[in-house]
């Protein structure tokens, strides 16, 4: 009888422990797979096997294959597009290209509520778009996008693009749903060819998006109705501008709200005149000692020129290099009220085709060294892919007259330039190849627009604005990371109104500018950099034992700090200052080295994936 027992324990603790060992077998896998896709990222030896990134992309299709129901078969897919794409952009092999949207539409089609899913959907219609030039096929893709996963991050981005693509034939969307309809989609077990070639030319850039056809005059700020109310011309304070070699920022800043006329004129030969843009600014005038004629000449912008055109208006026109994407929108705050003119040239791009002759460490992912042409560029992969981070801007927000938020005799201001300190001595220590800048080092006063162009000017890869929190409820604590996007969620729009030094309903307004403004900006790469800092942070801090860290999560608002970054951007609430548990241990080095440490884990993890 009791060897019965015994019997029947052990079949019963078989079968329980039987499918846990299974999933940690698989964990194991994944976690092998994953280890060899960084390496992949990396400079080495390594990487420079074409038969590396196969037996990579076999070990993920294995997991796919064996394990479709397991966690980490999602990611699995995504890492397949991935690393196929980025084959093709070494070789040019369309194998890859295509096996890399196989991999996106089965994730998106298989496993729709994972987090990636939309992000897979989004990948397909890049490659349409960029570089199997299918234009039209891009639009059914994004149009599969915005119909599947209606609340994605990447909606507001492929709404965007419908409206600049071709849209397909009755036919053409016919045979699409025919062919792509999610349950005929399944799980392929076929493996690509790798075939790969000597010479590796660099993947031009899709040519950048022009603006909106701006040769009509196009109106902003108050409206018609509101603007024929005023009866006090608004005083033009001052005008700044930031200029790099394809972007320009100028602000005009004036006391109160105005409503603006602009218009963009193109070159004009016969006159020797070169592409220009003019805005109106009705009812204002100029202070008596204002400087009138600004040269600019080091990016987008040669001079501008700002004067009283009539005793109503003022007018500033700008002497443009190019007219390929134009932004112009308000940004009102307490003080006084902006016009923002945002001026990108074409995507940063190469000339001609590079060779690439793989340095001694054979650093690239084919074999063999690229033959010498006259005239062509010799650069590393990792320079041709951009696949390094060179600079990191670090962000202590507020400053000066700009306390922050405060509690208990402590203000933001001090706390997060404390913090941004021990962060950027990390860095530097931890990865003394990577520069790191920071917009202020001292207790000093920095307009928000000024900080995204401080780091647009120095060309950063990564920006990370640092600020605590504040709640009028003391019992409220934790963390949050923030990326720019669209959002309906009250507390976040509460939060990106204090911090933007703004109203509510401004905020409101600028949600309504951002589809236009973001097309640009890095979502994705924000997104997963977000979610990084966010989770080795709070895991960071419980570990160090000192509090358990509340998890708020990563969250998407408008932060105006954040509009117009040219590289991935977050903005860091590293922790409430209201709370008097929290506020105590911001001001301890212990603290604030462990908070430091867990963002610097998140940074590198996001810099080993890349």
């Amino acid at each position: 009888m009791r060897f019965l027992r015994l019997l029947l324990f052990v079949l019963l603790l078989a079968q329980w422990t039987t499918p846990m060992a299974q999933a940690d077998s698989v964990d194991r896998q994944y976690q092998r797979a994953a280890d060899r896709f960084y390496r992949l990222y990396r400079p080495g030896k390594f990487r420079g096997s074409a038969e590396n990134w196969q037996k990579t992309i076999n070990q993920f299709q294995k997991i796919v294959r064996s394990h479709p129901g397991h966690r980490r078969a999602p990611q699995s897919l995504y890492n397949i597009g991935k690393l196929s794409h980025s084959l093709y952009k070494w070789n040019h092999k369309s194998t890859y290209l295509d096996q890399a949207i196989e991999s996106y539409r089965a994730l998106a089609a298989n496993y729709p509520k994972v987090r990636i899913a939309d992000d897979a959907q989004f990948q397909i219609g890049v490659i349409y778009e960029e570089y199997k030039k299918d234009r039209k096929q891009a639009y059914l893709e994004y149009q599969e996008l915005i119909k599947r996963f209606p609340k994605g991050d990447f909606t507001p981005i492929a709404k965007r693009k419908l409206r600049d693509l071709p849209k397909p034939s009755k036919a053409q969307a016919a045979a699409y749903q025919k062919r792509h309809h999610p349950e005929q989609v399944r799980v392929t077990r076929k493996r690509a060819v790798t075939q790969p070639g000597p010479k590796i030319p660099v993947q031009k850039q899709a040519k950048a998006v022009k603006a909106k056809e701006l040769r009509v005059a196009h109106y902003g700020g108050l409206s018609a109705k509101d603007a024929a109310k005023k009866t006090k011309k608004s005083l033009v304070k001052d005008v700044e501008h930031w200029s790099t070699a394809n972007w320009s920022r100028m602000v005009i800043n004036i006391a109160d709200p105005v409503r603006f006329k602009y218009q963009v004129l193109p070159a004009n030969k016969k006159s020797g005149k070169g592409p220009r843009m003019y805005l109106d600014l009705p009812t204002a005038f100029l202070p008596k000692k204002f400087k009138r004629r600004i040269t600019a000449n080091d990016g987008m912008i040669k001079q501008a020129r700002i004067a009283q055109f009539d005793p109503n208006t003022v007018r500033v026109v700008l002497d443009l290099e190019s007219l390929e994407r134009i932004k112009v929108y308000p940004f009102d705050t307490p003080d006084q009220y902006k016009v923002i003119i945002d001026i990108l040239g074409d995507e940063v791009a190469p000339q001609e085709s590079v060779a690439l002759t793989p340095a001694p460490t054979n650093d690239g992912p084919l074999d063999g060294v690229a033959p010498k042409r006259s005239g062509v560029k010799k650069i590393t992969l990792s320079e041709a892919l951009g696949l390094k981070v060179h600079r990191i801007i670090i962000d202590p927000g507020h400053g000066g007259k700009d306390p922050g938020a405060s509690g208990y005799g402590k203000r933001e201001k001090h706390l997060a330039l404390q913090l941004a300190k021990r962060l950027r001595d990390l860095i530097k220590k931890k990865n003394p190849e990577v520069e790191v800048l920071m917009t202020r080092d001292t207790d000093r006063y920095l307009k928000l627009e000024a900080r995204t162009a401080f780091a647009n000017k120095h060309q950063g890869d990564l920006f990370i604005s640092i600020h605590l929190n504040a709640s009028h409820r003391k019992n409220v604590s934790g963390m949050e990371t923030y990326y720019l996007n669209l959002t309906t969620d009250s507390y976040a729009l509460t939060l990106a109104a204090k911090e933007n030094q703004t109203s509510l309903r401004s905020i409101s307004n600028l949600q309504g500018l951002l589809h236009d403004l973001m097309t640009h900006s890095k979502i994705q790469e924000s997104t997963q950099l977000a979610h990084l800092v966010q989770n080795n942070t709070v895991n960071q801090a419980r570990a160090s034992k000192q509090i358990r860290l509340r998890n708020l999560g990563v969250k998407r608002a408008p932060f105006f700090v954040l509009l117009g970054a040219q590289m991935p951007s977050i903005l860091v609430e590293a922790g409430f200052i209201s709370n008097r548990k929290e506020n105590k241990l911001l001001q301890t080095k212990q603290y604030q080295q462990t908070l430091a440490k867990g963002m610097y884990q998140g940074i590198y993890r996001y810099m080993d994936r890349m």
